[in-house]
Formats: structure tokens, C-alpha cells, sequence
């Protein structure tokens, strides 16, 4: 997996690139999922829950 800045519709978003294996349990730690261009893809919200919701990731991953 890769973490991945990305711009979406003009905004800034983390994305987690090849994620799709966790995608339950990253939803459930709080990233969103969208599908674009047919694809499905994985983000960590920017917001102020995104340091918490990294850390969390991070222990997935662990």
C-alpha cells in the first residue's frame, strides 16, 4: 500500500493506493471509498479526524 496525495474535483485528499484487500477495515477506522473513472479507490479524510484515522491505519498495517 501507498500513501498518495492526490487533488479531486480541485481538492487536496491522502489517498491509499492498492488498498483495496483492507477496504473494510480502513472504512471502519474511518477512511471513505469513492469510485472514480470505474475504479474504486480509498481516501483518508482531510478534516481534522485525519491524524487519528492515520494512526489507525498504521496499526492495520502493523
Amino acid at each position: 500500500m501507498t500513501l498518495r496525495r492526490s487533488f479531486i474535483a480541485s481538492e487536496p485528499r491522502i489517498e491509499l493506493v492498492n488498498a483495496l484487500s483492507l477496504t473494510d477495515q480502513l472504512v471502519a477506522v474511518g477512511c471513505f471509498t469513492e469510485i472514480i473513472q470505474w475504479k474504486k479507490r480509498v481516501f483518508i479524510p482531510t478534516n481534522d479526524k485525519a491524524p487519528s484515522i492515520l494512526a489507525a491505519v498504521i496499526q492495520i498495517l502493523g
